[in-house]
Order: structure tokens, then C-alpha cells, then sequence
């Protein structure tokens, strides 16, 4: 009998034993593989932002754990994760579509009285602050994600290996791995085209593109993956 697909998951730490849990409830058989790519820490930052702020807004849930104390304020979010997320910390989630451009015609639509704050990383994949007129956005770093390799020797040669990618950052650091183009049933499942094209080509090529920028569709398109025996082409 053939060994199940790998799920290698490549997300930091507690967004990949989420996942897991997720798949292992919900996908078809396989061995789920936690190996992070990056680790999340916090960044120094001036509190005095948040005085007087009227919400929040949320790209991804990363920034959660670092904010300081804070009201229940209302929390326009990128996402559904990203919102659950704002309300197990306590907050009033306004979510958006799962992506920065669903995210503005959010802001744009509801039109946030007040000054919002924010909270993203250090590296911003869109830019808030200013993006939407008579919108009051300050933004401010409160964490980074710093690089990790995948120990030598981890995924066998002669395994199917579906890797599910959640950023453009995160399909160009998997595909500078050592050895990771040698791997010839590797199969990419991607948040989005701009992961896609964040790949090198010959994992492009064969890169699967979830059909909306959530963890709902990747989760899905994990499942009908998984549910195939053999790879894409």
C-alpha cells in the first residue's frame, strides 16, 4: 500500500498547527509535515498610537499578540481568519473579502468615523494609511517575519508533497529552499496569481491556485488536491 500525500506546512508556528487541525478535520488522508519557513516576532513600537484610536484595522492576525491593551474597539479585518481572530482577542470584527483590495472598498464603503490605526508588519504587501480618502489611518510595525530553512534530508524524493502558500513571501521562500526544484511530485497550492508568480516557473507551472484569497478556499483546494493520485501537470 502507497504512503500517504505529505501536507508540508510551511506557516509560522501557531498558524500552522491551525491549519493542521483544519486539514486533519477536513482533507482526505495524509501526513501533515510542520516545517516553518518563518518565525514572527515582535517589534519595538510606540504605544502613544493607540491613544484615542477609534478601530483597528487588521491585514493579518500576526499583529494580534503584540498589540498593548486595548478596548473592544472595532477591527476591520482583511479576512475570516483575520477576524476570528480580532474576536477571540476581544475586538468588533468588520471582514472583508480576504484580500487589501476587498479590505479598501471595506473602509470605502463604511467610512470609519475617527482615527484607525493600522497594526501590520514590517514588511507591507499594500498600504493602508492614506489609501482611502477621508479615511484616517495611522499605521505602525508591530512585528516581522524572519527567515527559516527547511532542515537538509526533510521531504523524501519519492513522495507526493502538497504545499499549501498563503503570501507571494512564502512561495518565494519555499522555492529558495536547497534541493526544492529536484522534488517531482511537489505539488504548490497557492493563496493567489501573485504567489503563483512569486514561484520559480517550474513550480508555477504546476502550482494550483485556490478561488478566493481566504483559508476557506485554500482549505478546499488542499482537499481536492489530496483528492487526486497523481499530481498536476
Amino acid at each position: 500500500m502507497s504512503r500517504p500525500p505529505i501536507l508540508l506546512i510551511t506557516r509560522p508556528l501557531p498558524q500552522a498547527r491551525r491549519f493542521a487541525a483544519e486539514a486533519a478535520a477536513a482533507c482526505p488522508p495524509h501526513e501533515a509535515l510542520i516545517a516553518p519557513l518563518s518565525e514572527v516576532v515582535g517589534l519595538p513600537f510606540d504605544p502613544a498610537v493607540f491613544e484615542g484610536a477609534a478601530g483597528l484595522v487588521l491585514t493579518s492576525a500576526n499583529a494580534i499578540p503584540f498589540l498593548p491593551p486595548l478596548p473592544p474597539l472595532p477591527a476591520w479585518c482583511v479576512g475570516p481568519a483575520t477576524a476570528r481572530a480580532a474576536a477571540r482577542a476581544g475586538f468588533l470584527p468588520h471582514e472583508a473579502g480576504g484580500d487589501a483590495v476587498a479590505l479598501l472598498a471595506l473602509l470605502e464603503a463604511e467610512r470609519p468615523a475617527g482615527r484607525l490605526v493600522h497594526a501590520h508588519g514590517r514588511h507591507l504587501a499594500r498600504q493602508v494609511a492614506g489609501a482611502v480618502p477621508g479615511v484616517e489611518v495611522a499605521g505602525v510595525a508591530l512585528y516581522e517575519a524572519r527567515a527559516l530553512s527547511l532542515p537538509e534530508g526533510l521531504l523524501p524524493p519519492d513522495r507526493r508533497i502538497l504545499a499549501p502558500l498563503f503570501s507571494p513571501r512564502a512561495a518565494a521562500a519555499l522555492g529558495r529552499q536547497p534541493g526544492i526544484l529536484a522534488l517531482p511530485d511537489l505539488l504548490p497550492v497557492v493563496i493567489s496569481r501573485a504567489a503563483r508568480d512569486a514561484l520559480p516557473d517550474l513550480l508555477a507551472a504546476r502550482a494550483r491556485v485556490a478561488a478566493a484569497p481566504d483559508g476557506g478556499a485554500m482549505l478546499r483546494a488542499v482537499t481536492d488536491a489530496l483528492s487526486q493520485n497523481a499530481p498536476a501537470g
